[in-house]
């Protein structure tokens, strides 16, 4: 196997000629038709079966009688090796690179790299190739899969020579969800060979990190949370929790809740992840849940506060019904002049006040009389 691998790297950089090809062969032709996105070659014959490969590596089994193997997306700049073999029957092995490339390729932007973050922007960045001339710019472009069309990045990043080496989209909901990207170069004296990168929105997605809520009290705790994105629907979330002083524990969920019995106090963090997808967001910032708030417990000031406006109402409240009553308690009972008083008056008025008791009989209260004789 290692001398058929040995014999694929052998082949001509640019394929084999027509001169080359073995006139008995039953493959002849080999050629990439890149609308199609697809290799094909023309089959004189009838072969078992036929395996094709990029990079030495196998993608998928020809189609249509043997005639091609169908791709879903081929190189728009990195030059790749295109092959095809036999399954059965003599060693057979035929191959081609695909694009071919112009210009040098230590000249092309290098390190292209791109992600999906705070739920609604793609950004790509890039590094000046290693032997690109002074004068180079790049831009970056979207390609559509289907169409093959080309839209340009609107939002540019320079870096302290003036190189844009930073571009980003703002927002994703309007992107396809496989695309390709292209950084193209320029430059006045020279051809700058292209870089490109292919890409599924949902797979280069960072994940913001959820926000915890939550309600609490002595007997039970629940907290919720809600990851968003454009292109992952299902996820999971590692919680963090730490009770007091304790050692911090982490739960696996897929649900977007958890509750604890008998919390008292709790402190919680969170991460998120796209299901079957590989990168989690960062941790959210530590939340912390005091749910053992009692009798003896300090109280907030804004309660305290309420407390005391209560108990001023209520007091205020209290004066002005016994206020209130007591005015009514006057009108219906007037109050009776004093007796000493009375006697005061009439002695001022020169009238000798004499006061005889008799006893009336055991059946009759005591009565007191009351006699005014004349002036002295």
């Amino acid at each position: 196997m290692a001398v058929l691998w040995l014999a694929v790297f052998l082949t001509s950089a640019s394929g084999l000629s027509p001169s080359e090809e073995d006139p008995d062969s039953l493959i002849k032709n080999l050629r990439i038709e890149p609308v199609e996105r697809r290799l094909t070659w023309d089959l004189h014959g009838n072969v078992s079966e036929i395996m094709c490969f990029i990079n030495s590596k196998f993608i998928t089994k020809a189609v249509n009688n043997n005639r091609y193997c169908q791709f879903h997306v081929l190189p728009s700049c990195e030059v790749k090796y295109f092959s095809i073999s036999l399954t059965k029957g003599p060693p057979f092995l035929m191959g081609i690179q695909y694009p071919l490339q112009e210009g040098n390729p230590e000249a092309a932007a290098r390190g292209l790299d791109c992600w999906v973050h705070d739920v609604d922007f793609l950004t790509c960045s890039w590094e000046v190739g290693r032997e690109a001339p002074r004068d180079v710019q790049y831009h970056m472009y979207w390609q559509e899969l289907r169409t093959h069309r080309e839209y340009e990045c609107p939002n540019y990043k320079m870096d302290n020579r003036g190189k844009l080496v930073r571009c980003h989209f703002n927002d994703v909901s309007r992107l396809p969800k496989h695309l390709q990207i292209l950084v193209r170069g320029t430059s006045q004296g020279a051809r700058i060979p292209c870089s490109d990168r292919t890409v599924e929105l949902s797979e280069i997605e960072i994940l913001n990190p959820p926000n915890i809520t939550g309600t609490c009290n002595t007997s039970h705790l629940l907290m919720e949370w809600e990851a968003s994105s454009h292109f992952n629907n299902r996820f999971e979330y590692e919680l963090q929790l730490q009770k007091g002083s304790d050692p911090a524990y982490t739960e696996k969920l897929q649900e977007k809740f958890f509750e604890l019995h008998n919390p008292r106090n709790y402190a919680a963090r969170l991460r998120a992840k796209g299901f079957y997808r590989k990168s989690w967001s960062e941790w959210s910032a530590p939340q912390r849940f005091a749910c053992d708030v009692g009798e003896d417990s300090p109280r907030p000031d804004w309660l305290l506060s309420a407390l005391v406006l209560l108990a001023t109402m209520l007091v205020l409240g209290l004066v002005i019904l016994l206020c209130g009553r007591y005015s009514v308690l006057q009108k219906l009972f007037p109050p009776i002049p004093h007796m000493k008083d009375s006697i005061t008056d009439n002695l001022q008025s020169g009238k000798l006040v004499a006061w005889e008791g008799s006893r009336a009989s055991r059946e009759d209260c005591p009565v007191a009389e009351v006699q005014v004789l004349g002036e002295t």
